[in-house]
């Protein structure tokens, strides 16, 4: 019999006993037909609270004697597991003495759902660190079947909880990761070089022979029994905790396993409708007042600021011919077209019957909801449901548009030639970068904007705010931006998913990284653990956040711990885009002392981060720049370069030109404390005696972009100072140069960057 096809009985006959749980003897025998060790295992029924049969023999000096019930999980603290003298008399009295502290601790209820007693072949584990390994699949909500594997036994928690992530404890999918690649990830742990004598102590006890035939069997209940299958099952949780390393083999010697009816599907969206919503050809505004500027009136003039012509525009009101030159319409039904974009700025309660007239008028291929409150208070939630209901039923029917929203900002869609993110330009400018290969997609529209505004300088060609995601979500847009050549950086902001939402990001960022585009992830609500039972250790190791970005980085994402990373990251990728990044030699530069000490002491030589030696020729070349400076004498040249604060700009720009044309080094970061005399790093007007400003022809400003437009490398500045040097930063920002305002975060950022795109 195939290994799927036992899976497929024992979960048909245990759901036909009323459980939706495997017994443990169960579990052994999937494992050993699977080629997993497990013990030698007898089972014998209970009647009536005894033993119904007698008394197996089994090999060894000592048994195991455990209690097996559907409704007993933690077999311990039930008194329900005893380690006594292999003989018929210890292990009869070890049975009847689990039963009656079943009865004592669980009451006759409990009892009553005994249905065994194990004997199990006593297996003499390996005391050391190391010696007991756990392994673990868990259906998460969000990212369908994740796996768990690791350093097992009573401390696997705690230990999972004081090494460094993915060290004692790997994540992956393996619907994502081969059996081969999940092996790959999990021999950059500490767990693995333990077990394989990597260590200090070098003692190997297992091989990777002993490990895949444990990540073959994971595998294959995930892609038989947590996907989309025929089986209608899925394994909710599967759990070995430990295995015992025996004689340089693994041996399960305790399992848990939790199932349930279901055939989880992952969503589709219609992305054609999604094409017409970020690049509509027409569009309609309802809710633009014509007396004065609520939020559908700044809507409607976004647009045509935009340049989205006014003929392709229809504005939804009944009491007036034109609203700022746009023709209005009296109502949905009388548009003279379906509308590819349709952006709805009415109360939450008007809105489910806007959605009914479009549906069943098929006015529009795309709506953008903008009212909050819906799904949110009790009114709200009333309205979210009419609404559902009315989308769900002319889907069906193939009337439905798709609907970002509610209670978003909405979108601002460079290629698309509009903008519904209602915030006036007095407090949010208008972008001053270049049109530039970045889209934000976010479900937090404050964010979003507040990112934006930060970094002026960079001009996103799709800014989509996804609110509430009543319809599409964050998967949805990644999807389509797959398909557009003028997107290469996509900026995620994920409050939650769907169902299988979070798998399916994953599958997008992994095909979206073979086009050679870039994911930069924040995901938000990382305390909030999804746990699908109580008894299950894995639920409380893969929670939702963990398993996440576990995921979504193995696909290709690059996760940002904070939303600061999240800004460093977006900076680095859109201002280093078309840079070459050929490897992780790093060249440190600083006029300050304590700034080169920091970029050292940040250096990641774990991740292969070096400073190198400078090339004979690099060194003479600085030395000759400091000595027509002046300055020779007080500086040793080496790497890192620790420059006087005499140093004027044309000086740190001439030996960042020598560090560049060395070809040891990759890249660079340029520190500069602005503060010395020396540098011109004040905004204009700042100094009285008007020497001093970032305007002059001399400053690192303008000194820099002609040096950097020369060359293919990576490079950083840091600028350390208080906000009198904010001007001196954004025009160094502005003229697509990173600036980092801390040495020590500048270098984790760069590293971080430059070791995703190696």
């Amino acid at each position: 019999m195939s290994l799927e096809r036992l899976a497929g009985d024992l979960f048909l006959n245990a759901e036909s006993q009323g459980r939706d749980t495997l017994l443990e003897s169960e579990l052994y025998r999937l494992m050993a037909a699977a080629g997993i060790r497990v013990p030698a295992c007898h089972v014998v029924p209970v009647t009536d609270g005894r033993l119904a049969g007698p008394v197996p023999a089994l090999p060894g000096s000592r048994i195991v004697v455990k209690v097996e019930s559907p409704s007993i999980t933690h077999k311990t603290e039930m008194g329900g597991v005893r380690i006594v003298p292999n003989t018929p008399e210890d292990a009869a009295r070890a049975a009847s003495a689990i039963l009656e502290s079943v009865a004592t601790l669980g009451g006759q209820d409990l009892l009553s759902s005994v249905s065994s007693i194990l004997f199990l072949e006593f297996v003499p584990g390996e005391p050391a660190l190391g010696g007991q390994v756990f392994a673990g699949l868990r259906f998460a909500p969000d990212m369908g079947p994740v796996m768990a594997l690791g350093l097992g036994g009573l401390d696997t928690e705690e230990m999972s909880r004081t090494f460094s992530p993915g060290q004692s404890m790997v994540l992956y999918s393996p619907l994502l990761l081969s059996s081969q690649q999940a092996l790959e990830k999990f021999s950059r742990s500490f767990a693995y070089r333990r077990l394989t004598g990597r260590t200090r102590e070098a003692r190997r006890l297992v091989a990777d022979d002993a490990l895949l035939p444990i990540l073959d069997f994971f595998h294959l209940l995930a892609s038989r029994f947590s996907s989309a299958t025929e089986s209608g099952f899925v394994v909710e949780d599967f759990e070995v905790n430990p295995f015992f390393v025996s004689q340089g083999a693994l041996v399960a010697v305790d399992a848990f396993a939790r199932f349930c009816r279901r055939t989880p599907q992952e969503r589709t969206c219609d992305l054609d409708r999604v094409r017409r919503l970020l690049r509509p050809g027409t569009a309609a505004v309802i809710g633009a007042s014509a007396k004065g500027m609520n939020v559908g009136r700044i809507i409607l003039r976004n647009l045509l600021r935009d340049g989205f012509p006014p003929e392709d525009i229809r504005v939804i009101r009944d009491d007036c011919e034109t609203l700022d030159r746009v023709r209005c319409c009296p109502s949905i039904t009388s548009l003279p077209w379906t509308a590819d974009m349709m952006v709805v700025a009415v109360g939450a309660a008007q809105v489910p019957q806007v959605i009914t007239e479009t549906v069943e008028h098929a006015k529009a291929a795309s709506m953008v909801l903008i009212p909050g409150g819906m799904g949110e208070t009790e009114a709200g939630r009333e309205a979210d449901a009419r609404a559902r209901t009315v989308l769900e039923t002319g889907r069906a029917a193939g009337r439905a548009p798709v609907i970002v929203g509610p209670n978003c900002l909405g979108i601002r869609s460079r290629p698309g030639r509009y903008d519904t993110l209602f915030i006036p330009e007095s407090k949010l400018p208008l972008p001053e970068g270049r049109y530039g290969k970045a889209a934000l997609v976010c479900q937090s529209g404050a964010l979003m904007i507040t990112r934006m505004n930060a970094l002026p300088f960079i001009d996103p060609a799709y800014a989509i705010s996804t609110g509430n995601q009543m319809d599409l979500a964050i998967p949805d847009f990644v999807e389509y931006l797959l398909t557009q050549d003028d997107v290469r950086i996509v900026v995620l902001y994920v409050e939650g998913f769907k169902p299988l939402d979070g798998l399916r990001l994953a599958r997008l960022v992994t095909a979206g990284r073979q086009q050679g585009k870039e994911f930069i992830v924040y995901r938000a609500g990382r305390t909030a653990e999804g746990v699908t039972a109580t008894s299950s250790h894995t639920a409380s190791l893969s929670g939702d956040f963990a398993s996440c970005m576990a995921v979504l980085e193995d696909a290709g994402a690059l996760p940002a711990a904070s939303l600061t990373e999240l800004k460093a990251l977006l900076e680095l990728a859109t201002l280093l885009a078309d840079k070459r990044f050929a490897g992780r030699r790093l060249g440190l530069i600083s006029n300050a002392g304590f700034e080169t000490v920091s970029m050292a002491d940040n250096v990641d030589r774990g991740s292969g981060f070096t400073v190198p030696a400078l090339a004979e020729s690099t060194r003479t070349r600085i030395h000759d720049v400091l000595s027509r400076a002046g300055i020779a004498a007080l500086i040793n040249v080496h790497n890192p370069l620790d420059l006087t604060p005499m140093a004027v700009d044309r000086v740190l720009a001439d030996c960042l030109a020598a560090y560049l044309d060395d070809p040891g080094v990759d890249a660079a970061l340029l520190g500069f404390v602005p503060l010395t005399p020396a540098m011109k790093t004040l905004p204009p007007g700042s100094d009285p005696r008007g020497v001093d400003s970032i305007a002059d022809p001399a400053s690192l400003p303008n000194v820099l972009p002609a040096l950097l437009t020369s060359t293919s490398k990576p490079v950083a500045t840091v600028v350390d100072g208080g906000s009198l040097y904010d001007p001196l930063a954004r025009s160094l920002q502005a003229k697509g140069i990173p600036c980092f305002r801390s040495a020590d975060f500048g270098a984790r950022m760069l590293q971080r960057y430059i070791r995703y795109r190696t």
